[in-house]
């Protein structure tokens, strides 16, 4: 293995891990197009501003994907995300929109849930990295982004209570489940929306920025069921419309129950723990360690109480 994949930090070159097979796969990540010109093109980087904060260009596309019209994207969407719809609550041609479809439920019996009350289960489909613990300046170092606590969560004195804890960061691909749940049972508090950009989540070369403090995102503490108190991130991404929250804050949840969902875009979620409250399980920190996200799926365990 290069050192560059031995290198936790490094940026990626889409490969991962998944964890049914035990198979290194590649990614296909968008190297040429409209991706690689707004990052590395000297033209591109100047109009990049244009599209990655323009609010009203993102609020417009996400009010079309919740039009009608909107669906005649679905049928091209599943063939170059390829989706797998067999997966998927109802067929892809009984979506009324392409959020509805974006945003699609799953077959129950497609994601069964570990039941043990002592594990950490993932709380979607897509790649997860982990880190055992948080740097010795809270700071989170993940594919070549380096972000503080106190930037991801907007808040510094809440940073100060995760100093030297767990985080895992789970990001969802275009053709991923794009619903959320929560990885044990708690209370949940209310969902702080923090306002912010609009940067691709996606390691690609030449994407380094911090997206992570940059980027609109949402905030939720979750009094958790043997876990102390857990911090989710729901990071927005490029194109994406809208975080969506599917819970009541203050009433009490059960393990595996939705938590949000993301409508139109590439997103991620960061999950943040206090210090030894979680153990992450041996075969992610092992591909985390070497630079490398394994892909996970809703309901698996992720983690155990120490």
């Amino acid at each position: 293995m290069s050192d560059r994949a031995c290198d936790p930090s490094s940026p990626g070159d889409g490969r991962y891990v998944d964890r049914e097979t035990g198979e290194l796969r590649t990614e296909q990540l968008v190297r040429r197009g409209l991706f690689h010109w707004l990052y590395n093109a000297p033209t591109g980087r100047r109009v990049r501003p244009l599209l990655l904060h323009s609010r009203l260009l993102h609020s417009a596309l996400g009010w079309y994907a919740d039009q009608p019209g909107s669906r005649r994207w679905i049928p091209g969407f599943v063939r170059a995300a390829r989706v797998n719809v067999a997966e998927s609550e109802r067929p892809p041609a009984c979506y009324p929109t392409f959020n509805d479809f974006f945003a699609r439920r799953l077959d129950p019996r497609a994601r069964p849930l570990d039941p043990d009350p002592a594990t950490l289960v993932s709380p979607g489909d897509g790649k997860l990295l982990v880190l055992p613990e948080v740097g010795p300046r809270s700071l989170l170092s993940l594919k070549g982004v380096t972000c503080g606590l106190a930037e991801l969560l907007a808040d510094p004195s809440l940073a100060s209570r995760y100093a030297g804890g767990a985080a895992a960061v789970l990001r969802l691909y275009l053709g991923d489940y794009h619903r959320l749940h929560f990885p044990t049972g708690g209370l949940p508090r209310a969902p702080r929306r923090v306002p912010g950009r609009f940067y691709s989540v996606s390691p690609f070369p030449g994407n380094n920025l911090n997206f992570y403090g940059r980027n609109q995102r949402a905030v939720t503490l979750l009094e958790s069921d043997g876990f102390g108190l857990l911090a989710f991130v729901d990071v927005g991404g490029f194109l994406i419309s809208s975080i969506r929250h599917c819970f009541t804050p203050g009433r009490p949840v059960r393990k595996g129950e939705e938590k949000s969902f993301f409508a139109f875009g590439g997103s991620t979620l960061v999950l943040v723990a206090e210090r030894g409250r979680v153990r992450w399980d041996d075969d992610l920190v092992a591909a985390s360690a070497g630079g490398l996200e394994t892909y996970v799926k809703l309901g698996t365990r992720i983690g155990r109480i120490p």
